[in-house]
C-alpha cells in the first residue's frame, strides 16, 4: 500500500507539494538498517507507536509519534486505525506472465507431475488482463517492488511490464534462459529469444532485465555461465531454480529418474550426461554463487550445503507455500538463518500458488516453524530489497528522502 502522490520529486507547477500525515497504531521503520543475516535476522525492531508518517509529494519527510506536534498545518490526515505499518514489501520471484495460469496444474504429486501438467499450457497466449490483476492485487497487499521471472511465452515480458508499470511496481525482470542452445545468437549478450525480442521493440526496458537461467539440468552449462558473466559486466544480478526437488537431485546425480524421462529428447541433447553433482556443488563448479546471485527455493539443500551457500555471498529465495503446494518438502529454515546467507521471499507464481501475498509466506512461516516476527519482516522489506539490488532506489525503509511506499503487516508478524 502507498499514499497515492505525484511522482517523487515532481510537483505541479503553481500547487503547493501536498503533505499527507498517515497515522498507525505502529510503524516499523527499518530507519538506518542494513540487510540481516545470521543472528542480525533477529535483533530487536525499533517500532514507534501510535505513530504518524509524515509524507510530502510521495516521499518520507519524518516519523515520529502522533503527540508530538499531531499533523503539521494543512496536511491531509489519513488514520488507519489499529494496524502496523512496514516499508513496502518485495516478491523476489515470482512468474507474471503465467499468471492466467492458476488452478489449471497438478498440486501435491511431486515436481514432475506438477511439470507435466504445466508443459502443455505454455501453448496458450498470455492473457494481459490476468497479469494485470496480479499485478494489482500485489500492489494491494503492499507489495510494491517485485522480481519477475519471464521468457516462457511470446510477448509475455512486454505485458508483464506494462501490467507492473499501471500498477505501480518496481520491477527487475529475469530473462531465462531454457534449453541448451546456443546463448549469443546476436553476438552481443545472451538473451532469450523471447526477451531479445521483446528488447528490440523497447530498448528501454533492457535497464530492468538481466539474463539468468531456468536451473542446472534445464539450461545448457554454457549458457548459465554466458549469463552470469554478462550479469556482472553489468552489475545485475543472475538468478535460477537451484535445489528446487528431490528429482532435481535424482537428475543431477545419477542421470535418470521421473524427470529424466520428462525432458529426454524434449530438452535435454541426446548425448546429455549427468554431472554426477548435487546441485550446489554442480552450481558452484559453474561459478555460478557469489554476492551477485539469487538462488530460489533450495529446498534440498542439507546442512553442509547450506554453509557453502552462505559463504559464497549469494542469497536465497524461499517460496515455502509453493514448495509445500507441489510435495517438495521444507527448506532447512532453521539452518539458513542462522547460517548468515542472505535471505529473501517470493510467492513464485499462480501456477504454484493461491496468490501473490508475499506477506502470507512470512506468515506460513511463523505459523508453521516458528520464525521470529522480526527477522520475517526483515526478510520481506530490506532483505529483498539487497537482493533485487533495489536498495539505492530506497527500497526497504521508510526514512527521510526514500518513497513513502509501506504495507500493513499481519497480526501474526506484530509483535
Amino acid at each position: 500500500m502507498a499514499p497515492a502522490a505525484s511522482a517523487p520529486g515532481s510537483v505541479p507547477e503553481g500547487r503547493e507539494p501536498q503533505t499527507l500525515a498517515i497515522r498507525a497504531r505502529s510503524i516499523v521503520t527499518l530507519a538506518g538498517e542494513d540487510p540481516a543475516r545470521g543472528a542480525r535476522l533477529f535483533a530487536p525492531l525499533k517500532k514507534i507507536d501510535n505513530a504518524v508518517l509524515i509524507v510530502r509529494d510521495g516521499m518520507v519527510e519524518e516519523v515520529r509519534p502522533w503527540s508530538a506536534g499531531a499533523a503539521p498545518a494543512g496536511a491531509l490526515v489519513r488514520d488507519l486505525g489499529p494496524v502496523c505499518l512496514a516499508p513496502a514489501c518485495v516478491n523476489a520471484h515470482t512468474h507474471l506472465e503465467l499468471s492466467h495460469l492458476a488452478g489449471r496444474t497438478r498440486w501435491s504429486k511431486g515436481f514432475t507431475p506438477w511439470l507435466q501438467s504445466l508443459i502443455p499450457l505454455l501453448r496458450d497466449p498470455p492473457d494481459p488482463q490476468a497479469a494485470e490483476n496480479a499485478c494489482a492485487h500485489m500492489a494491494g497487499t503492499g507489495t510494491l517492488y517485485a522480481g519477475n521471472i519471464t521468457g516462457s511465452l511470446p510477448g509475455g515480458m512486454l505485458l508483464a511490464d506494462a501490467a507492473c508499470r499501471e500498477a505501480g511496481l518496481a520491477v527487475n525482470h529475469f530473462c531465462e534462459w531454457f534449453g541448451f542452445g546456443a546463448p549469443f545468437a546476436d553476438g552481443v549478450r545472451p538473451w532469450p529469444p523471447r526477451c531479445r525480442e521483446a528488447l528490440e521493440d523497447d530498448p528501454f526496458l533492457a535497464a530492468r532485465c538481466a539474463p539468468g537461467g531456468h536451473a542446472l539440468y534445464s539450461t545448457g552449462p554454457d549458457i548459465l555461465r554466458a549469463a552470469k558473466q554478462d550479469c556482472a559486466r553489468m552489475g545485475r544480478i543472475f538468478s535460477f531454480h537451484l535445489a528446487e526437488s528431490p528429482e532435481e537431485t535424482q537428475l543431477l546425480t545419477t542421470g535418470d529418474g521421473p524427470l529424466r524421462q520428462c525432458y529426454e529428447s524434449v530438452v535435454l541433447p541426446a548425448d546429455w550426461q549427468a554431472p554426477g553433482l548435487r546441485p550446489l556443488a554442480y552450481a558452484f563448479k559453474l561459478g555460478l554463487l557469489d554476492a551477485g546471485t539469487l538462488a530460489v527455493h533450495g529446498t534440498q539443500l542439507d546442512a553442509q550445503e547450506v554453509e557453502v551457500l552462505a559463504a559464497s555471498g549469494a542469497a536465497l529465495c524461499l517460496c515455502p507455500r509453493s514448495n509445500r503446494n507441489l510435495g517438495l518438502g521444507v527448506p532447512p529454515v532453521r539452518d539458513l538463518l542462522e547460517s548468515g546467507c542472505l535471505l529473501c521471499l517470493g510467492t513464485d507464481g499462480l501456477t504454484s500458488n493461491r496468490d501473490l501475498d508475499v506477506r502470507q509466506e512470512a506468515v506460513w512461516l511463523r505459523e508453521q516453524l516458528d520464525v521470529p516476527p522480526e527477522a520475517l519482516v526483515r526478510l520481506l522489506t530490506i532483505n529483498g530489497a539487497e537482493a533485487l539490488n533495489m536498495l539505492q532506489s530506497g527500497a526497504g525503509r521508510l526514512e527521510p528522502g526514500s518513497p513513502a511506499d509501506f504495507c500493513v503487516l499481519p497480526e501474526a508478524l506484530t509483535y
